[in-house]
């Protein structure tokens, strides 16, 4: 439903990434105005479970049951003081819904909202006015003095893992420890006494590297970084891998092997036909196929378990950019620059998947008893992490960029 939304949820979640706001969005269709229902999608379930303000998964149904919740809604020059009613019906399995009150009278069908928590209080801002939006940066705006509430600082295992990188950045141009792609994650978790492994936790101290190789001179970086890997859920998807790698798969010559090495994006389906589609109503990503005219959904990703997965692996992070050159048939690296995150805006999620920032890539290939796979790997390009996690930190780590 958002992807009718004016604007889109991708054209505004700078504004909110930019001051480290966590955000859920939402609109109502005329109909939903009219009843005074609105569904309680997953982004919206999540923030309000995680911001300790009302946890639907343990509210019993009935009108008996309903929650409020003090709120308001903001304008250019006030804040409107209202209530939200939070609840399960009776009815339809209980989906969560809610409804903001006055809220009928401040907005039009299909304008997009944002709900956003401040010491336990709700807050709707209309992203559909472009005034408002902007009075963030107006401190004495009721918009500028909520973003004051949010900041990023830097921990003392950060602080401890930024002084080895500036050690291992001294050093400038350092041999690569691996050949290919790899190499440059590879290499730096080396010197920094990481031993390899396939743990879905952090590196260090509960702080995830990545590592990337980037052109100093230029708008992007080199390569897409892996933000995590999560399978689908088997149970709830059509296809398994087997029958993805029969169906789909195609065949190596040089390492004559049957494979399925493809990226997938929501914005349009890939040479072999195979795409994303996301459904926020459901909560719900699909790994689709078009055949012909018809869109088969081959396999399923819920939407809470990614946002678990990437609020797991990116709690805190960084993200090293690495000069490379060649010499004598070998890789070097120079470590030069950090940009430091912490805690994903985790409704960003399938916003970004629905514009295509964020790509999926499937590594299956064929091996004598089954199927071999690299992850479910779930990409962005270094220069769109803003997008996701708030309030970047840059930090050069030597005098010399490159």
């Amino acid at each position: 439903m958002l992807s009718r939304s004016q604007p889109n949820p991708s054209d505004v979640l700078e504004v909110f990434s930019s001051r480290n706001i966590p955000v859920a969005f939402f609109c109502a269709t005329d109909v939903a105005l009219g009843k005074s229902i609105i569904d309680a999608t997953g982004p919206v379930r999540d923030l309000l479970r995680e911001q300790g303000v009302h946890n639907f998964e343990e509210q019993a149904q009935g009108k008996e049951n309903k929650v409020l919740k003090s709120t308001y809604i903001l304008s250019r020059t006030e804040l409107i003081e209202t209530k939200t009613s939070l609840y399960r019906p009776e009815t339809k399995q209980g989906d969560p819904r809610f409804w903001v009150y006055k809220f009928a009278e401040y907005a039009k069908p299909w304008d997009l909202h944002a709900l956003i928590v401040v010491e336990g209080y709700l807050y709707i801002i209309n992203c559909n006015d472009s005034s408002l939006l902007e009075s963030i940066n107006d401190d004495a705006s009721p918009f500028g003095r909520l973003s004051s509430h949010f900041t990023n600082a830097l921990s003392s295992e950060a602080s401890e893992l930024l002084e080895k990188l500036k050690e291992i950045s001294a050093r400038e141009y350092i041999e690569s420890l691996r050949a290919g792609s790899t190499g440059v994650g590879y290499t730096l978790e080396t010197l920094l006494g990481i031993e390899a492994n396939s743990s879905a936790k952090p590196d260090f101290k509960g702080i995830e590297i990545k590592s990337s190789r980037a052109n100093p001179s230029s708008k992007r970086a080199a390569n897409r970084t892996t933000l995590f890997s999560q399978v689908p859920n088997w149970n709830m998807s059509a296809l398994k891998a087997r029958d993805l790698l029969d169906s789909y798969g195609y065949l190596d010559k040089e390492k004559n092997r049957i494979q399925l090495y493809c990226s997938l994006t929501a914005l349009k389906p890939n040479t072999l036909n195979l795409g994303l589609l996301t459904q926020e109503s459901l909560d719900l990503l699909f790994l689709t196929g078009n055949e012909g005219v018809d869109l088969k959904k081959l396999c399923v990703w819920e939407g809470r378990k990614l946002r678990d997965r990437l609020s797991e692996k990116h709690g805190e992070t960084f993200w090293v950019k690495a000069a490379s050159k060649s010499a004598g048939g070998k890789e070097y690296f120079h470590y030069y620059e950090v940009i430091h995150t912490k805690k994903p805006i985790l409704g960003h999620l399938f916003y970004l998947l629905s514009d295509g920032t964020i790509e999926v890539d499937l590594t299956l290939s064929e091996k004598p008893k089954g199927v071999r796979d690299h992850g479910y790997l779930f990409k962005i390009w270094p220069n769109d992490i803003n997008k996701l996690m708030p309030h970047p930190a840059r930090y050069l780590l030597s005098d010399r960029s490159a």
